[in-house]
Formats: C-alpha cells, structure tokens, sequence
C-alpha cells in the first residue's frame, strides 16, 4: 500500500508559496538611500519553478510583504501569478483556485511562519520549510529537509514530481537520461 503521503502528493495539481522565509531566508537586507529592501533568492527555487512548469504544476507566490522584486522574479521564473501585500492569504489562495477550479485538496502549500497556518490548514498538501517555527510545523504533512532561501521549493516540486511518475521527463528534458 501507497504511503499517504505520496497519494497526497500525486493529488497536486497547483504549489502556492509564501516568499520571505520560503524563497528567501526571512532575512531583509536595507542600505541608506534605498526604497526597498533587497531579497535573495535560489537559483535551486528557480529551477524547482522551471520543473514545475514543465510538469504542468503552476506555481503561485503569495506574500505578506509588497515587493516590485518580487515581481520582477516571478516574472522572471514565468511563476503562474504572483500575489503580494496579502494580509489574508486563506482568502486569496481559495479566489485564485475557485478561478482556475482546483479543489483544495490538489493544492500544496509552503509556508514558515505563523501567517500561513490559515492556509496549511485547508490545503491537501501542506508544507513547512525546516527553518518554519514549530507551530507551523504542526500543520504540515511534509517537512523540507532544506531551508528556505536553500533549495525548499525545489525539494518539494522534485517530491510531487517523484510522486506524479513525472521525474524521467524532467532528466529528459535536462539531457541526463
């Protein structure tokens, strides 16, 4: 018999993620003059996206935080839409799914801090980041073993993938098989 995870996992049709803590390590980074402070993020998360895409999972970023950035790497990623300022991401996340007509449970959420618990909590797959506090950990049915801002977006999309039956496309594609 199938571990539960990997059915929960093979149910996912969309990834929403959190950015900061997520995509990034939490941490902000201002200097004088500056109107915005700066991210970091993975070139691994980058090409978790272009994995994702090329497996049909489209990848949503959802974020606390204003940032034009954060756009221009969303853009950058062809990230399927990318929400920021959002106080009320639970909201957002059952909007843009009832307009693409996922079912909540064919969605994986990633997320760190307590913010996102109103999302992991309704999600079908919902994840914490290593680095998440351990109340958000309690949400999750799948931890990264990676940090955010070092590869856990990645991870998660190789897992959905892995479990999908999808990963020999993705060598494919990249010239390893």
């Amino acid at each position: 018999m199938e571990d539960k995870i990997i059915l929960k996992a093979k149910k996912v049709k969309a990834i929403f993620t959190d950015v900061d803590g997520v995509l990034t390590d939490g941490s902000m980074y201002y200097a004088e003059g500056m109107n915005e402070h700066f991210k970091v993020f993975s070139v691994y998360d980058g090409v978790g996206v272009k994995i994702a895409n090329l497996c049909n999972i489209p990848v949503f970023f959802v974020s606390a935080k204003k940032s034009s950035l954060l756009h221009k790497r969303a853009g950058e990623l062809k990230v399927k839409e990318c929400y920021d300022g959002i106080e009320n991401k639970r909201k957002t996340v059952l909007e843009v799914s009832k307009r693409y007509g996922f079912k909540l449970d064919e969605i994986a959420y990633i997320g760190d801090d307590l913010v996102d618990i109103q999302v992991l909590g309704i999600v079908g797959f919902p994840v914490a980041v290593k680095n998440a506090f351990d109340e958000v950990k309690k949400h999750a049915v799948y931890i990264t073993e990676r940090k955010g801002g070092e590869g856990a977006l990645r991870e998660v999309v190789e897992f959905l993938v892995k479990a999908r039956g999808q990963w020999d496309r993705v060598l494919d594609f990249f010239g390893g098989l």
